[in-house]
């Protein structure tokens, strides 16, 4: 084997050293790694911290009505042009 491949072997045998430390590191900075880990009234969230459960949930109704129309029509042009080759003329354009 030749001077260079043995260096760059050696160079990435570190880089995967190093990579393979922080990574350990950041797992054992960790608060908690489920929500049994954490009280009672508290629970881990996706930063691995506990956190206080809310003391009211807000749930918003959204309403996808007229998206699912836009798109529900945009098809059916899509798929008319596509069959026909044209698209025909509309009175109100």
């Amino acid at each position: 084997m030749n001077r260079k491949a043995s260096g760059l072997i050696a160079v990435t045998i570190i880089l995967a050293l190093l990579i393979l430390i922080i990574f350990l590191v950041n797992i054992a900075q960790r608060e908690c790694h489920s929500s049994s880990d954490c009280s009672l009234n508290s629970y881990c969230g996706a930063d691995h911290r506990c956190h206080q459960f809310p003391d009211e949930i807000i749930i918003k109704e959204h309403n996808y009505i007229p998206a699912a129309l836009i798109l529900g029509i945009s098809l059916v042009i899509a798929a008319y042009i596509f069959r026909g080759g044209k698209l025909p003329r509309l009175p109100f354009i």
